[in-house]
This record gives structure tokens, sequence and C-alpha cells, in this order.
């Protein structure tokens, strides 16, 4: 069975006012050219997306230079459903984790059609978390609302480390602890990120701790 994680791309989404909302537009139709296509202008961190470490880093890894095997396979979700609004993820609200990859499920996906709510009281991982994390091997980390932190620090500590972050995931507190996830970001070449496809596949869970 698979889950879509996704956000779905279109006109009216909630976008991060730093950034800019999608453009869609058709340029010919199977009425006028016998065939349909349309116009597409993405902001790299639209949506459901991946970072890629030179979004925060200078100098670092882009997302071409990220190894595909991050991007599928094993997955922990830590279910934090009782983080409130505005408050932060601290190491003392996770589990031992034992995957490289790990999805921090708040449920906050829920309040995406208020917009203004959504992008200003959403829950974050604390810089100290982030560490544990890292100290733990986890090489991705994904979180069901607009941004992993407010100031950056959590995002530099973990991408100048080379774990990618996924943000604006949708219907993790749905997910059992364990599954396998794809989540494959569109190849761009030199991008600091990319909107991605984010499924997971439930029955299907083969990892385990890690040595």
């Amino acid at each position: 069975m698979l889950v879509d994680l996704t956000m779905p791309i279109e006109q009216g989404m909630p976008f991060n006012p730093d950034h800019f909302p999608p453009e869609i537009t058709s340029y010919a139709s199977i009425a006028t050219h016998g065939w349909a296509a349309s116009k597409i202008v993405l902001d790299s961190h639209l949506g459901t997306h991946v970072d890629a470490p030179c979004h925060f880093v200078a100098g670092g890894i882009t997302l071409d230079e990220v190894s595909i095997e991050v991007f599928s396979g094993p997955a922990q979700v830590v279910h934090l459903e009782n983080i409130g609004a505005g408050e932060s993820i601290s190491s003392a609200h996770l589990p031992p984790l034992h995957s490289e990859r790990v999805l921090l499920s708040t449920g906050w996906w829920r309040q995406a059609s208020d917009h203004e709510l959504y992008f200003s009281r959403y829950p974050f991982l604390a810089e100290e978390a982030a560490r544990s994390i890292l100290d733990a091997g986890v090489r991705l980390v994904g979180i069901d609302g607009p941004s992993i932190d407010y100031d950056g620090r959590t995002h530099v500590t973990l991408l100048e480390a080379e774990a990618i972050v996924v943000e604006n995931l949708m219907r993790l507190d749905g997910l059992p602890d364990r599954c396998t996830v794809t989540i494959l970001p569109l190849s761009i070449a030199k991008a600091d990120g990319s909107p991605a496809r984010a499924v997971a596949h439930l029955g299907d869970y083969s990892g385990g701790p890690q040595s």
C-alpha cells in the first residue's frame, strides 16, 4: 500500500511569504494545437520539497551531488502530535533512532488551509535536537510543516553535516512508526532544492538498528 505524503502543486496553495507562488499557465490546447502543454514556474522550495546543503551552507553540495540512495529506503516516523503550535521539538522528545531517515510527525500539515497560521506558528526542531539526530547517524530529516526552524540554525546544523531536509510533508500522522519512503526531488543540476514527490510504502519496512 502506498500513502502519498506530497502537498499538491496548484494555484492558491500555501507558499512561504519569503518565496513566491507557482505560475501554471496553458500555452497550447488540444482544440488549437492538437496537443496540450503548460508553462510551469516553480520556486525550488515550494510545497513538499528537499533542501540541499547549499541552500544554507556556502560551498555546500548541490542537489545533484546528493547520493540518490538517501531519498529512498527504510524510515522511522517519530510521532509528536502533542507538540503545540510554535513549540520546539527537543532531544527529550525523541525516542532512540534506528534509521538513516527520520520523519517528524507533528500533525501541523492539517493547518495548511489557514496560510497565515501555517507559516507563523508551526512546531520546529531545536538545534540541540538536530545534533542528537546527527549523532544517531540520520542522513535525511523530514517534517510536516513549512520549515524545520525559524532562524536557520537547525538548517545549518543539519545541512553542514550533509543531512538532507524535507519540508511540507503531509499525512505523516497516519503512518506507523516504521515504513519505507521514497522522496524524489527533480534532477536539477546545481540546485539548492527542489519540489519532490514523497510516498510511504506500508508493509514494506526492511530496516533495523544501524550497526
